[in-house]
């Protein structure tokens, strides 16, 4: 933490546009030299982590981290708090507030060294520790990004590689130099506009000392970009010990204390590692570890399973045959819908001289009888009852899954069948072999009765889109995007403020076109703005329409989102004739399914009156038996 902490202490004079200096040729340390909150949030944030155990949950953390950054914060009231973060620190029910401020980055630099043998866990504490305050992608895109490259620096990688991972997994733009940076570069406090400039400090600089001096050149919001860039060079180059006794001899005794107890934790590490040779091979193939199961990382969730989850309770209560062909009728309608489940997983042994993350299969449980099976559970929720916290996990399709048991039949293992959450007993069912290939071929026939190729339906409801159980919300918006009347005003009230807040970083969409943000408080985990056209009758107009309809489902797809609840778009103060948008919404949606036909989407076409949903019913296919 020594490179944050000196990044703080002598990026703080020059703070603020009249304060910029604009030049490497300056003195490191002057009488205006002090810590900030920069440095008391980084030191709250490594004392949270050693304070709960870095093995502790994710809610333990979480409290962690909200104590000790409101009790150490609280006791320096006057360190240069912006003003939302200052509202936070002294509110007795704290709650994340959207930021994208580039106080997550700052004050990440701890959580690298504390997780040293585990990229992903790191990574995802990382996040936790954005996430209290720093909830908007962008905010926790600037923690993790940071803390990604501070990880790849202490495992010794050189410049270029970190640079590439950063590009590619965070799509900053790293492509300009200081030289063009600095001219035009002013005080800025978001992730945006100071993270990436960090990095290139960083990436210029010739060795610890240089990198903050350059940084500093750059001007902006000094401190907080000198800490980020300094976090990073301590990683590369390392702290000469003059610099880090400048920097004791500044800090208050509390701070300093975190400060040594920090350094001791990471000294026992270091000689553990060098006692024991497992713990050593652990650390040097930290980037080559199959994910843990907990905490499962976000593009691994699953959702829209809860329907059989209920079923499943159901028939446990009673356990009646026409209760268990009415799980087996379930799991059939989720095949078809693409449903996603997670699997206990296992690495396949790597061949001699074989390099990279091993290649995972799913895990097969053995009961009291000695039989195999296959588990999977429904839901994050659900594989957390198991309480393991280092078994990999897959996230499969389900019919895939399906297909793989079936499959063992005629391998060299014989698999009994199925058992769903089998760390739940209320929640649990085996589903045996024979059973597996029933429901496949009802999945089959279900597709061909209703027309949804590829598992692709549509579902008309009629009530309050904000209670359809979908993974995704469409806002029939405005250009602006902003909070408006009808869906788009009762969607934003639902969401909170946060939701207006990232639609303003997004700079407006057009008419046909979509934007999509997160769900904040909606149940729902994202809300996509959709477009459409005033009604003037012409063709033109319908094409936009339809534009505003695919829009939405293509972006739906790139998030590998599988379920999504459209209303009625510009069929209110837009003008559009119900009946007319209906046919153009539908023809649209029919042809997105022909486009990609093996997807598996569930569309909700959710009407809010009765004469909307008996026009939807209109064009409902028949059904053929």
């Amino acid at each position: 933490m020594y490179g944050a902490i000196l990044g703080d202490i002598i990026g703080s004079p020059y703070e603020f546009d009249s304060h910029n200096i604009k030049t490497k040729e300056f003195e490191l340390f002057s009488e205006r030299s002090e810590f900030t909150d920069d440095s008391i949030m980084t030191l709250a944030v490594a004392d949270a982590i050693m304070t709960a155990g870095r093995d502790a949950s994710d809610e333990e953390l979480r409290g962690a981290l909200v104590a000790s950054m409101q009790t150490i914060g609280r006791r320096y009231p006057f360190a240069g708090y912006g003003m939302k973060f200052s509202a936070w620190l002294y509110d007795d029910e704290p709650k994340p507030y959207g930021s994208f401020g580039n106080g997550s980055a700052m004050r990440v630099s701890s959580i690298p060294w504390l997780y040293q043998d585990d990229f992903a866990r790191m990574l995802h504490v990382a996040r936790l520790s954005a996430e209290v305050t720093h909830n908007h992608p962008e905010g926790i895109k600037g923690a993790v990004s940071v803390a990604a490259a501070i990880f790849l620096a202490i495992h010794g990688k050189d410049k270029e590689t970190i640079k590439k991972h950063v590009t590619k997994a965070y799509k900053y733009d790293l492509s300009r130099t200081c030289d063009q940076i600095r001219p035009d570069y002013h005080h800025v406090e978001s992730c945006q506009e100071t993270v990436p400039e960090a990095m290139t400090a960083f990436l210029e600089g010739k060795d610890f000392e240089d990198v903050i001096r350059t940084a500093v050149s750059l001007g902006g919001d000094s401190d907080t970009l000198t800490c980020i860039a300094g976090s990073m060079a301590e990683a590369f180059f390392g702290v000469p010990q003059d610099l880090k006794d400048t920097c004791r001899d500044m800090l208050t005794s509390d701070l300093l204390e975190i400060l040594d107890r920090f350094d001791a934790v990471l000294e026992k590490d270091r000689k553990e590692r060098e006692a024991d040779p497992g713990k050593k091979a652990r650390w040097e193939n930290a980037l080559n570890v199959p994910p843990k199961a907990g905490p499962v990382p976000e593009n691994m969730r699953v959702t829209g399973n809860e329907m059989l989850e209920e079923k499943i309770r159901e028939w446990n209560k009673n356990r009646t045959q026409e209760g268990y062909t009415a799980i087996l009728g379930t799991l059939a309608a989720r095949c078809l819908q693409g449903a996603r489940v997670l699997v206990p997983a296992m690495p396949l042994p790597m061949k001699e001289g074989e390099k990279g993350v091993p290649r995972l299969r799913p895990q097969l449980l053995k009961d009291r009888d000695g039989k195999l099976w296959q588990g999977l559970f429904t839901s994050v929720d659900q594989l957390k009852k198991t309480g393991s916290k280092n078994g990999a996990v897959l996230s499969m399709p389900l019919t895939d899954l399906f297909k793989h048991v079936q499959a063992s039949e005629k391998g060299p293992v014989t698999v009994a069948g199925l058992v769903i959450n089998p760390a739940d007993p209320a929640s649990a069912v085996q589903v045996p072999v024979r059973a597996v290939s029933d429901i496949l071929q009802a999945a089959g026939k279900l597709a061909q009765r209703t027309g949804a190729a590829g598992g692709n339906r549509i579902t008309f409801v009629k009530g309050d889109i904000l209670k359809v159980k979908a993974e995704a919300i469409v806002n029939a918006a405005n250009t602006a995007l902003a909070p408006g009347g009808g869906v788009c005003g009762i969607i934003h009230g639902a969401a909170g403020p946060e939701l207006a807040r990232e639609c303003e970083t997004l700079g407006g969409c057009q008419v046909g076109g979509a934007k999509i943000t997160g769900g904040y408080r909606l149940e729902q985990k994202y809300v996509i703005h959709a477009v459409g056209p005033v009604y003037d009758g012409t063709d033109r107009c319908a094409g936009l329409l339809a534009s505003a309809y695919k829009s939405s489902l293509d972006l739906a797809k790139e998030k590998g989102i599988h379920s999504i609840a459209f209303p009625a778009i510009s069929t209110g103060i837009f003008g559009y004739p119900k009946k007319e948008a209906a046919r153009v919404a539908l023809g649209a949606l029919t042809q997105w399914f022909k486009e990609n036909a093996s997807y598996g989407m569930t569309i909700y076409m959710v009407a809010y009156d009765q004469e909307t949903f008996d026009i939807y019913k209109q064009f409902a296919p028949e059904k053929k038996n």
